[in-house]
């Protein structure tokens, strides 16, 4: 039986480096699949992480989606008033970065149909990738701000890569949180705020952890230190892509998409 283990905890800010600490308050339990459940609140913010075994199965994707569709309705909670902008931040051209733009590849776009009328069993939605500012020249956070001024979504959803904080949890786990994120912050190149402060409306962060660096791994830390990554990461990337656009479109939208 494909396992996977649900677990909120204390919130931190920065979710492009993955949280370590398990602050377990309410457990639940379910038999469809032996998923284990865990929940906690801090203050007024959720955290999320899913863990799972791996998602080269067919079946053990659907599972995923599955239980991450149900995580994410408890977060977005959609209504057919909502508009919704979904943000893939992340370098395309670099693999273990790409997670963010990939996924946008899998989001239905409905928000061009809303200005010709009511679109039933639709919500409003949007994407933006906004690459990184080395291929760009402009700092996400800037287009980010004025696409949510000139569109007016009332719910951003953020999805980037993230940095493990242990090598076993390496492209093995999907956290989700309220707070808002830092991007670059896991690889100490903090790019600013993205959260319901600075953004002025609700901000859902999704990621995965694509990368570890060694002296996670090495039993003896240096000063040398770089990013590892699975050998088969461009799979993985595309697998956990369709994993969370899958579930992305199956919770925002009325009907149950097979894309």
């Amino acid at each position: 039986m494909h396992e996977i283990k649900i677990e909120n905890e204390k919130v931190r800010t920065d979710l492009l480096l993955e949280e370590e600490k398990y602050e377990k308050k309410k457990v639940l339990w379910d038999e469809k699949y032996g998923i284990k459940q865990t929940t906690t609140k801090e203050g007024r913010y959720y955290y999320t992480t899913i863990q799972f075994e791996e998602v080269t199965d067919h079946t053990k994707r659907e599972e995923l989606v599955e239980v991450l569709t149900e995580q994410l309705k408890k977060y977005l909670r959609p209504k057919k008033e909502d508009k919704f902008l979904i943000v893939g931040l992340g370098n395309p051209k670099s693999t273990p970065d790409s997670l963010g733009p990939k996924t946008l590849e899998e989001i239905i776009v409905t928000r061009y149909l809303f200005s010709l009328g009511e679109v039933e069993d639709y919500k409003n939605v949007a994407i933006l990738k906004p690459d990184v500012f080395g291929n760009t020249g402009i700092e996400s956070i800037s287009l980010i701000k004025n696409t949510i001024k000139e569109i007016n979504p009332n719910k951003v959803i953020i999805i980037d890569a993230l940095k493990a904080a242990k090598l076993e949890r390496l492209v093995k786990t999907i956290q989700i949180t309220d707070s808002g994120i830092h991007p670059g912050s896991g690889i100490l190149n903090d790019r600013g705020e993205i959260s319901r402060k600075t953004m002025n409306c609700e901000v859902i962060a999704i990621g995965a952890p694509t990368v570890v660096d060694k002296n996670t791994i090495a039993k003896t830390p240096s000063k040398e230190n770089f990013m590892v990554t699975p050998t088969n990461i461009d799979f993985l990337i595309e697998m956990l892509s369709k994993i969370i656009g899958k579930s992305l479109n199956l919770t925002i939208h009325k009907t149950n998409f097979d894309k």
